[in-house]
């Protein structure tokens, strides 16, 4: 079964140093290349843009920046394909930051229809 992991976070936490931003993309980087060569991932996933360059779409029409005030966005998304969510939620757990607080993982079903 598929299940996407929605990476969420205060962007104003991450690392800002260079060293160790770096640092915290190679860890991520080696998340991807040890569940893809697991045959885990179904796609490469996407890093988003800041959530203050989102536009919002309500029925009183289009506004900047996310649709709640809140310091927490979703700032990417990965498809996994595992045979439960237990497993799915094992594999997910193991994302850089997650350990430290600075990351939190929502593991949800795709639905296939």
């Amino acid at each position: 079964m598929k299940y996407v992991i929605l990476i969420v976070g205060d962007e104003s936490k991450y690392p800002t140093d260079d060293a160790e931003s770096e640092a915290w993309m190679n860890e991520i980087v080696a998340w991807y290349d040890k569940w893809t060569q697991a045959g885990k991932i179904v796609d490469d996933g996407a890093e988003l843009d800041s959530p203050t360059k989102a536009k919002t779409i309500r029925s009183t029409g289009v506004t900047d920046g996310p649709y709640i005030e809140a310091k927490e966005a979703i700032g990417g998304f990965s498809t996994l394909e595992t045979d439960t969510i237990e497993e799915a939620v094992e594999i997910a757990s193991g994302w850089p930051g997650v350990s430290n607080g600075l990351i939190t993982i929502e593991v949800r079903p795709v639905l296939e229809r």
